[in-house]
């Protein structure tokens, strides 16, 4: 079972990675050449397509090992809406974790009404949220075959960080402007939180659900990077260990 996942694990972030930053590197050398401007339609299809790498590389690749039969198993796999209660309120409960802190420790600005975070959620699905059919869907429970999940989680954080890294060299894109330093600390709790969500719930559309929250909800609240990052990482990762522990997450195969 090692050896295979080892395999999986091995095409999955091949494929992914170049499918990724080939459409993020063609963006980088033609803005050399004052091309593909940031914001125009055409950089922004092939910007979207990088960015979406991991889930048409999952697609890919579960139909290659025979795990879906189709594009309707593919969104069946990884669309479960339906969910418990304590499910959903544990996203909830993480939700404000990673908010609520830097609000207290003042190192937040809010930018729009809290309504406009609700309504980029269903957009933000696929700009940002379906990365997780490949990172929770694949990634990180085939290295949990053979690491443990402290282990298999800081792998997924570091892998995670390293994919977005051309972002940084786009002209105009977000992460342009921010500390990549700060950016890997922010990974690294999400990637626990992420994973006590799959870990616990054994549902992938609860984390792209998760996921897309986050980035709806960071264009309402500028979040401020500096030591109120770091402590929420800390708080994620203490919570998350804790939380995999209890009664309430029950891990189950697939």
């Amino acid at each position: 079972m090692g050896n295979n996942s080892k395999s999986k694990i091995f095409r999955f972030l091949l494929l992914t990675f170049a499918i990724s930053w080939l459409c993020w590197g063609s963006i980088i050398v033609a803005n050399q050449f004052e091309l593909l401007p940031y914001g125009t339609p055409l950089t922004m299809i092939i910007f979207g397509i990088g960015g979406n790498g991991a889930p048409i590389a999952s697609y890919i690749l579960l139909r290659k090992w025979g795990e879906i039969d189709g594009f309707k198993d593919f969104l069946k796999r990884n669309f479960g809406f339906k969910a418990s209660t304590w499910h959903y309120g544990l996203i909830l409960i993480l939700l404000a974790i990673h908010f609520v802190i830097p609000i207290l420790l003042m190192s937040t600005n809010r930018k729009m009404p809290i309504y406009f975070g609700v309504l980029l959620i269903p957009i933000l699905i696929f700009g940002g949220g379906l990365e997780e059919i490949g990172w929770r869907g694949i990634l990180q429970p085939h290295l949990e075959t053979f690491n443990s999940f402290i282990t298999s989680t800081i792998i997924v954080a570091a892998i995670w960080s390293i994919w977005h890294l051309p972002l940084w060299f786009i002209r105009g894109a977000a992460q342009s402007g921010k500390n990549y330093l700060m950016f890997c600390v922010l990974v690294l709790g999400l990637s626990f939180t992420l994973a006590v969500i799959r870990r616990c719930t054994n549902n992938v559309f609860l984390c792209i659900l998760f996921h897309s929250c986050i980035d709806s909800f960071s264009t309402v609240f500028k979040l401020q990077q500096g030591l109120s990052t770091i402590i929420t990482t800390i708080l994620e990762v203490v919570l998350a260990l804790f939380i995999i522990q209890t009664k309430w997450c029950q891990p189950r195969d697939k």
